[in-house]
């Protein structure tokens, strides 16, 4: 037997204002309707904190089943700007995020690694003011995915990476990890080791 006809709704003004789509039976007199919950089963789909999208404000029927749903007002963030580019999500017809369209969305300029190599050998000397200074030039940096992303490598007679790339996603949290870094010690203090195994 043919399966019941079912119908797309978008609903750009659910969860605050971040929308979603629902997938819907017609037909019977309780009828029910199914959330794609898409801001939580898309972590690209998400917008900013506290940002508005609009997601299935648009909607349109994809050849293979699935459909199309467009958030007019998802951004991405740069550095201290923000900027409202649009994006589509393409969904099976399962409600299951496939992939994006974002033709407008860019790689940020602010976009950059850095790997921090610091002297955590017996000639550092007091060790706060280290924690201190790493923590101030982490603070400005503009670090999350797409952004900025920071490791740290400490050196004396070894070379221990603290932390890897992309491990901490806000500089805030960084900043936190810079705090609690111990200062390793030890008689030799092999500086061009440690920039090359950075």
């Amino acid at each position: 037997c043919p399966l019941p006809p079912r119908l797309l709704v978008g609903a750009p003004w659910d969860g605050d204002r971040q929308g979603d789509v629902y997938k819907c039976r017609v037909g019977p007199p309780n009828a029910t309707c199914a959330k794609a919950n898409l801001g939580s089963a898309a972590s690209w789909l998400s917008p900013l904190s506290g940002g508005t999208m609009h997601l299935g404000m648009t909607l349109l029927d994809s050849k293979d089943g699935g459909f199309v749903a467009c958030a007019p007002l998802w951004s991405q963030e740069c550095g201290t700007s923000v900027f409202s580019t649009g994006i589509c999500a393409r969904l099976d017809g399962d409600l299951q995020p496939v992939g994006t369209i974002a033709p407008t969305a860019q790689r940020c300029s602010t976009y950059m690694d850095i790997v921090i190599v610091l002297d955590g050998s017996n000639s550092i000397y007091p060790w706060y003011e280290v924690q201190n200074f790493l923590s101030n030039i982490l603070s400005k940096f503009f670090i999350g995915p797409g952004q900025i992303q920071v490791a740290v490598l400490q050196y004396g007679e070894r070379a221990v990476h603290e932390w890897e790339l992309g491990r901490y996603r806000t500089a805030q949290e960084v900043v936190e990890a810079a705090k609690n870094i111990s200062r390793q010690e030890g008689r030799e203090t092999r500086t061009a080791f440690a920039i090359h195994r950075a």
